[in-house]
């Protein structure tokens, strides 16, 4: 972890909590997490009982003066850091609000598509939770949300892993060389707010279009995706369902994978497949605090005759108690990357089982 960062973010952050800039509602945050994991095919893990380490620290910085905004989040590990996001805002009227920088990127269910620490399985192939370098214009009518963005290219370069948010990387995997970067990505995200029967719903549709820019020819390649997504509360209940399709249309290297980075790791997906995310959920209140008990499942279906789905189904609950919060998960996975023995998504399935492994993640927020 590189400590020259590390201070001058806490620098940064004790002189914008002054009191005279605090004065123009600005606010400081951040968080500390850490992780146990027992996965049940690995041997060093069995016979250790798991593993407890240290996950992430963040610092977050949120200001506003009049109609204008900015927004940041830095994150640091045990073996990267990288930015999450980073974008100033303009809001002209109630309505409207207009981001430019690291934004995120609107496709898919507002917010996330998953109730777990570990995500969907749609974010490791690029579509949740995902921030690029560009610029956004979201709408709130009455009864609906428009978004409209365009963004250059992912928020960090292709060559690298130290991201937090899932894209096209550049480097050999398997022997196989990947040499294509996202670039010129345009979305539309369209989104309903209905409350009928007592059930409050969010309806939506969102198609993403862009280009691959291959490093090794000069040429761009095409790549599209499109959604429609549900997300469904009545009383303490919600539901959440996404249907995705993407296609990644690239003359380089294998016509069947292209190649992502997230979190440090690089590895495989295919080229074309269909995803389906179905999440159930409950709220509950106890003593301990505000609780969540879900269940998360998902599969990928490639369009490849030789590649298998991928499955992961997450059964967990969630606690909040003032600055903490905690995920108590138990994951299933098959042909699932970090979910199971296989290190790709949506490829060929070299062992047929399904795999598990119990993970709990504690941290404070600040």
């Amino acid at each position: 972890m590189n400590k020259t960062k590390i201070f001058t973010l806490l620098a940064t952050a004790t002189m914008l909590s002054s009191p005279a800039i605090a004065e123009d509602n600005y606010d400081i945050g951040g968080m500390v997490r850490a992780n146990y994991v027992y996965v049940d095919y690995d041997d060093a893990s069995q016979d250790k009982l798991g593993d407890m380490k240290f996950e992430v620290a963040a610092i977050s910085f949120n200001g506003e003066k009049d109609d204008f905004g900015v927004s940041m989040e830095y994150r640091l590990r045990a073996d990267f850091d990288a930015i999450k996001h980073g974008f100033a805002y303009y809001s002209p009227n109630e309505s409207t609000t207009i981001r430019a920088g690291i934004a995120k990127v609107p496709f898919g269910n507002i917010g996330y598509i998953s109730n777990s620490y570990w995500l969907s399985l749609q974010y490791y192939v690029g579509f949740e939770d995902d921030y690029d370098a560009g610029f956004s214009v979201q709408y709130d009518g009455d009864g609906y949300r428009t978004d409209v963005a365009f963004f250059k290219g992912a928020e960090n370069s292709a060559s690298l892993t130290n991201r937090f948010a899932a894209d096209l990387y550049t480097g050999n995997i398997n022997g196989t060389e990947y040499t294509a970067e996202e670039s010129n990505q345009v979305n539309l995200r369209q989104s309903f707010f209905v409350d009928t029967f007592g059930i409050k719903s969010t309806i939506g549709a969102s198609v993403e279009y862009g280009q691959m820019y291959d490093n090794a020819t000069g040429n761009n390649d095409n790549r599209y995706a499109y959604a429609v997504h549900y997300d469904g509360t009545m009383d303490a209940w919600n539901v959440q369902a996404q249907y995705l399709k993407y296609q990644f249309d690239t003359a380089t290297s294998d016509q069947n994978a292209v190649a992502m980075s997230v979190c440090g790791g690089a590895y495989e997906i295919a080229s074309e497949a269909s995803a389906v995310t179905v999440n159930v959920s409950r709220k509950l209140t106890s003593a301990w605090g505000d609780l969540k008990i879900y269940n998360d499942f998902n599969v990928l279906m490639p369009e490849q005759d030789d590649f298998d789905n991928s499955y992961q189904n997450v059964t967990g609950i969630s606690v909040a108690n003032g600055p903490l919060f905690a995920w108590f998960d138990f994951i299933v996975g098959k042909n699932m990357l970090w979910s199971s023995r296989s290190n790709h998504v949506g490829l060929q399935d070299a062992f047929g089982d399904w795999d598990k492994k119990v993970n709990i993640n504690l941290g404070y927020y600040f």
